[in-house]
């Protein structure tokens, strides 16, 4: 079952149990967490993402939760743009993690049997105004004691839970584990007041703001030799939303592939011979790509997640959420180009 149609049936179960759960939020009742539960697995199915479920302020919250895989970062996205125009009054729906949430302010985390809470961890942080990011060491004694695996898998929990998933990804340059301050830092603050000292940050060093982790691009130059005649060997310049998927792609593996398939989507682009000249390449690919994504992503069936420019040929990226509308939809899209265009899937 493609993407789109899993979509599709989650919101349908979700309606079914709409005002069952509206009810059980409001009144905190004993079948609430079961119902929850009812909702996560609906969406495991979808791509094994998770969410979470609130009431808050006179509002129900809804917020997906697709971590640092991009892959349910698209989805996730899909999600609240198909979401019910019935439920848009009184539900706020989120496609990812916000700073500072209700889970994130009643969360406690157990060390070694004992209870910590987020203002029991410091922050230290460096400014890298080269690479616009972070560098940060979060300091707590029981921390420190646990194995680095553990130390670092917590460190990133929490900073997502108070900072959110857009600033993790997009200002955490590395994250380190001390058992105190580091003496000679001259920035640092408790875990819950870290994020209004990283949006402080991107204010005054001039950063660019982001409001989803889809939005975030990172560009690429490719040096060394090139067979200049072969797709995607021709690559110059890569422009990309999902830096795993590329990498996988450069070095022959098929992760990010496959589980984009295991959720029903696709991972493809479409290339085109360039003849434009030096000073139009960018400029043509770049208004392809946005002529595509406001042509298939409306319709839910794709959405572009970058590029690249070749010594050869041009290329935009996708995944795909239905491929047989997808297709059709490319065949129409070709009679009213200048030039055509053709559809590869990404293969190791």
């Amino acid at each position: 079952m493609h993407t789109k149609q899993r979509v599709k049936n989650f919101w349908k179960f979700f309606l079914h149990i709409k005002a069952e759960l509206e009810e059980a939020l409001i009144h905190n009742s004993d079948h609430l967490e079961e119902l929850k539960k009812e909702v996560n697995q609906q969406l495991d199915s979808v791509c094994q993402a998770q969410c979470e479920i609130e009431y808050e302020n006179d509002f129900f919250v809804l917020e997906f939760h697709g971590g640092a895989n991009k892959t349910k970062q698209y989805i996730c996205a899909l999600l609240k743009k198909e979401a019910p125009k019935e439920l848009l009054n009184d539900w706020m729906i989120s496609s990812f993690r916000q700073p500072l949430s209700e889970t994130a302010l009643h969360t406690v985390v157990k060390i070694n049997e004992e209870d910590f809470v987020g203002s029991d961890f410091l922050i230290c942080y460096e400014i890298d105004t080269e690479m616009k990011g972070l560098h940060v060491t979060m300091c707590h004694e029981a921390l420190a004691l646990l194995d680095q695996k553990d130390q670092i898998n917590i460190a990133h929990s929490l900073l997502e839970l108070f900072i959110g998933e857009v600033e993790l990804e997009a200002r955490i340059l590395s994250v380190e584990v001390k058992d105190k301050k580091l003496e000679d830092s001259e920035n640092f603050c408790l875990l819950p007041n870290f994020y209004e000292d990283i949006c402080d940050i991107v204010i005054n060093e001039g950063w660019v703001e982001y409001h989803d982790p889809t939005e975030i691009y990172q560009a690429y130059t490719l040096r060394g030799e090139l067979k200049q005649e072969t797709l995607r060997n021709d690559m110059k310049f890569i422009i990309t939303s999902n830096t795993y998927l590329q990498e996988d792609i450069l070095n022959h593996q098929l992760d990010c592939i496959d589980e984009a398939r295991r959720f029903g989507s696709c991972y493809g682009y479409l290339y085109y011979e360039i003849t434009q000249e030096k000073e139009e390449i960018a400029f043509v690919r770049q208004q392809l790509e946005k002529e595509c994504m406001e042509l298939f992503y409306p319709l839910s069936i794709a959405r572009t997640i970058g590029g690249a420019i070749g010594s050869h040929y041009g290329y935009i990226d996708f995944i795909i959420f239905d491929q047989i509308a997808f297709d059709i939809l490319l065949e129409k899209l070709n009679q009213h180009l200048p030039f055509p265009i053709y559809y590869q899937p990404f293969q190791a």
